[in-house]
C-alpha cells in the first residue's frame, strides 16, 4: 500500500508535454464518445475551479489511467476527491453541463427528467417503499455519461435511488453512510456481483460526499465493474441489469470494444 495517495498525473511525461508546447491535447484516448473535444476556452471560467482547472488544461496523455489495484486503495482509504476524469473527458463534460443548465435549470433536472424519467411530475420520484432496493422502481442502474478515467476493461456504473441514503453524520461534507444502510447497499452490490456471476474482488462501491457529488439532489452510488464477462451470456446480463437504460445498445458498442 502506498503511503501517501497521489492524484493520477505522470509528471515526466507532463512537464515534456509542456516544453513541446502541446497544453492541449485534442485527441481523446476514450472510447467511450467520439463527440469532439472542446478547447478550454470554450469551458466558463466560473467551472474551471479546483482540481477541474489544473486538469482541463493538461494532454491526455499526462494522464495515469486508475488501475484496479489503485482504485480499491483509494475506496478503502476513502480518497474519494483523488477521481477525476481524464482532461479531455472533463472538458467535454463541463462544456456539456454548461448546455444542460441553460436548457434544464440544473444537472439534476436533466437527470431527473431525461436519464431517470422520475420528472417533471413530482409523483413519479416518490418511493413506494420506505426501504432501500425493496421495490424495483424505487431505483435505477444506467452507465455512467462521464466516467472517471479509468483503465480499459473497468466499467463505471450509477445506482439512482428515490429513497434518501442516510449519513452517519449530518452537516459533514465527507460524511459517511450509517453502518446498517452500508451493509444493504453491500448486500445490493454483491447481489449484482452474483447475477453477473463475478468474483466479489472484480467489483468495488463507493458514495461520493457531498462536496465531491455533480448531482447531490438525488441520492446516489457508484458501483465499478473490472472486467465484466463479455460472451454472449455475459452480455446478456450485463444488458439485463441495465434495463432502465435508453442509450445503453449505443454506449455498449464502445464499452464492448474495450472489453475483448
Amino acid at each position: 500500500m502506498k503511503d501517501n495517495l497521489q492524484a493520477p498525473i505522470d509528471h515526466d511525461r507532463l512537464e515534456k508535454s509542456i516544453i513541446d508546447g502541446e497544453l492541449v491535447d485534442m485527441t481523446s484516448t476514450n472510447a467511450t464518445t467520439t463527440r469532439t473535444v472542446p478547447e478550454v476556452s470554450a469551458i466558463p471560467k466560473e467551472l474551471l475551479v479546483g482540481r477541474d482547472a489544473q486538469n482541463a488544461i493538461l494532454p491526455d496523455k499526462a494522464f495515469v489511467r486508475f488501475s484496479w489495484e489503485y482504485l480499491k486503495e483509494i475506496i478503502r482509504e476513502n480518497k474519494l476527491e483523488l477521481l477525476c476524469r481524464l482532461p479531455s473527458d472533463l472538458r467535454k463534460y463541463l462544456v456539456w453541463k454548461t448546455k444542460v443548465v441553460k436548457e434544464y435549470g440544473s444537472v439534476a433536472n436533466f437527470v431527473l427528467f431525461e436519464r431517470l424519467k422520475w420528472g417533471p411530475d413530482e409523483e413519479l420520484a416518490k418511493p413506494i417503499s420506505t426501504e432501500l432496493f425493496e421495490v424495483r422502481d424505487d431505483y435505477r442502474i444506467l452507465m455512467n455519461d462521464f466516467p472517471y478515467g479509468f483503465e480499459d476493461g473497468i466499467i463505471h456504473l450509477v445506482v439512482w435511488t428515490k429513497n434518501p441514503i442516510p449519513k452517519a453524520q449530518t452537516g459533514f461534507l465527507t460524511a459517511d453512510i450509517i453502518p446498517e444502510v452500508r451493509q444493504k447497499i453491500q448486500t445490493f452490490v454483491d447481489t449484482i456481483c452474483d447475477n453477473l456471476g463475478m468474483d466479489s474482488e472484480d467489483m468495488l462501491w463507493f458514495k461520493n460526499w457531498a462536496a465531491l457529488q455533480s448531482v447531490s439532489e438525488i441520492d446516489h452510488f457508484h458501483v465499478l465493474l473490472n472486467k465484466p464477462p463479455v460472451d454472449d451470456r455475459g452480455v446478456e446480463k450485463l444488458h439485463w441489469l441495465l434495463v432502465d437504460d435508453d442509450d445503453i445498445q449505443k454506449k455498449w458498442a464502445a464499452v464492448d470494444s474495450r472489453l475483448r
